[in-house]
């Protein structure tokens, strides 16, 4: 069964950089990591039928970010299909692809960037709103590493190739395949580093091969998109904490917003 991605291209809008206020030098984490592995039954929430990857993702992530630093909450399907919906008003999960439902040209896929904007600027369903967001050079490794190790998750946009389809009902980690047509782009949630990055889609966690991380198609990254994402649990985190400048974020948030960040008590 070929699952469905759903990420539009990047808009490249200005933004925050990871790399900038991490404390240096980076805090001593593990040598490898896997914050996926201490949960199971992740769920599908529409990706099968629908391009909702990126809602998908977000929702993974709230998960993951309350499992590990507050108590447990996974968004429900009815929250992922409403924040689908920012991006795609005319969507309606009980339609068909004939008239305004899954397949059809109400079902448009996510741009991630501007979802994090919503997220930061709106909050999600579960009523939780994103103190900020940040690029992660997804070229340096090291920086990867520890994104993971002080945020515990990473938010991703990749482009699928046909033969990734195969590799994930295969159960084998991701590569870079010449010559492989383009499935599409998609939104997933990076959650360790063993040290190849581990990952869940399509209710499943998998990893990508070295070859998929450096790959490229097309003249583009196969991994074009990292972000880190600040949610108020991190605010009581000692990794976060003490890997993140906090004088340093907020003086690049005003930089770039020309507004003075708000930390959550």
């Amino acid at each position: 069964m070929a699952y469905k991605c759903g990420r539009r291209p990047p808009k490249n809008a200005p933004a925050l950089s990871l790399a900038s206020f991490l404390v240096r030098p980076v805090p001593t984490h593990p040598s490898s990591e896997d914050y996926l592995a201490r949960l199971n039954a992740w769920k599908m929430l529409g990706n099968d039928v629908a391009g909702d990857c990126n809602a998908v993702a977000w929702a993974n992530m709230r998960r993951l970010i309350t499992a590990t630093l507050s108590s447990e909450y996974y968004p429900t399907q009815a929250q992922v299909w409403q924040f689908y919906e920012t991006q795609n008003p005319l969507f309606d999960p009980q339609g068909t692809s004939l008239t305004n439902g899954p397949g059809s040209s109400a079902d448009q896929g996510m741009e991630i960037q501007t979802g994090l904007e919503y997220l930061q600027s709106k909050g999600g369903p579960d009523g939780v709103k994103a103190v900020a967001f940040a690029k992660v050079d997804q070229g340096d490794v090291a920086q990867v590493e520890a994104a993971l190790a002080i945020f515990g998750g990473i938010w991703l946009g990749i482009t699928v190739l046909d033969a990734n389809q195969q590799e994930f009902a295969n159960d084998q980690a991701w590569t870079d395949v010449p010559g492989s047509p383009i499935d599409g782009g998609h939104a997933i949630l990076g959650g360790g580093y063993t040290p190849d990055v581990k990952f869940i889609t399509w209710a499943q966690e998998t990893q990508f091969a070295p070859s998929f991380w450096s790959g490229s198609v097309s003249g583009a990254p196969l991994v074009e998109e990292a972000w880190v994402v600040i949610w108020p649990e991190h605010l009581g985190s000692k990794a976060f904490l003490s890997g993140v400048d906090l004088q340093k974020l907020a003086a690049d948030y005003l930089d770039l917003t020309g507004e003075t960040l708000i930390l959550p008590a």
